[in-house]
């Protein structure tokens, strides 16, 4: 196992998904989704660690219907409790690992569909770069739009849809939580960036869907089982 950890915020309530459960404990093929974002990082087999931050009224039933079907791997699980902001929960979690790590990377817990090779690349970019995102090239003509009308149109060969995972050397990503003082950020990379530090973004994949509506289990389900 190599020097990193992961960090899986799932402590969202998922509002949008219209379930009165977090949404990452809904089923997805079977299984809940956080499930298989765990397992990807499992099957990848270099973390360390994995801190899975929820709320922490939802640590038992974690423990319960997930965890447990991981009791034969190497790899740590732990839980973190939830802040009031993605951001601090994320937090949380860099801060609940049992030892020094050398780097971190963070995951959206309602990406189910993240495949060990777009892990492995995040990862080897991070050691080279120090902070990495993964995106895609934005498909849709994007127009700036003020009071119902189109008031510029970017050039999108510049603009990507960005995802997770997104990894760090950990005492950047530490600096950049801690001199961010804002309640909420709209990801980890932009405080790093906030910090006057660049990063490298490499190519995401456009089937890393990430689960927020009702509407997005479906083509997730279709992913998995052509994959399986």
């Amino acid at each position: 196992m190599d020097n990193i950890g992961i960090v899986i915020p799932a402590a969202g309530q998922g509002r949008r998904m219209g379930k009165s459960i977090n949404k990452q404990f809904l089923n997805l093929l079977g299984k809940p989704i956080l499930y298989h974002t765990i397992k990807s990082f499992l099957d990848w087999g270099k973390a360390a660690e994995i801190v899975v931050v929820l709320n922490s009224e939802e640590f038992h039933h974690f423990n319960d219907k997930i965890k447990r079907l991981f009791s034969n791997m190497n790899t740590r699980i732990i839980t973190a409790d939830g802040g009031k902001s993605r951001k601090e929960s994320v937090y949380n979690g860099i801060k609940s690992f049992s030892r020094d790590l050398e780097y971190v990377m963070i995951h959206d817990g309602a990406r189910p569909l993240i495949t060990i090779d777009l892990i492995e690349s995040t990862y080897q970019a991070v050691k080279k770069f120090k902070a990495v995102s993964c995106g895609v090239k934005v498909k849709d003509t994007i127009k700036i739009v003020d009071e119902s009308f189109s008031r510029k149109t970017l050039n999108r060969d510049s603009l990507r849809a960005i995802q997770t995972p997104q990894a760090f050397k950990t005492d950047l990503i530490i600096s950049a939580h801690e001199n961010y003082l804002k309640e909420t950020a709209l990801d980890d990379a932009s405080l790093v960036e906030e910090l006057g530090k660049e990063v490298y973004i490499i190519n995401g994949d456009y089937n890393n869907l990430k689960i927020t509506t009702a509407e997005d289990l479906k083509p997730a389900e279709m992913i998995l089982k052509e994959r399986n």
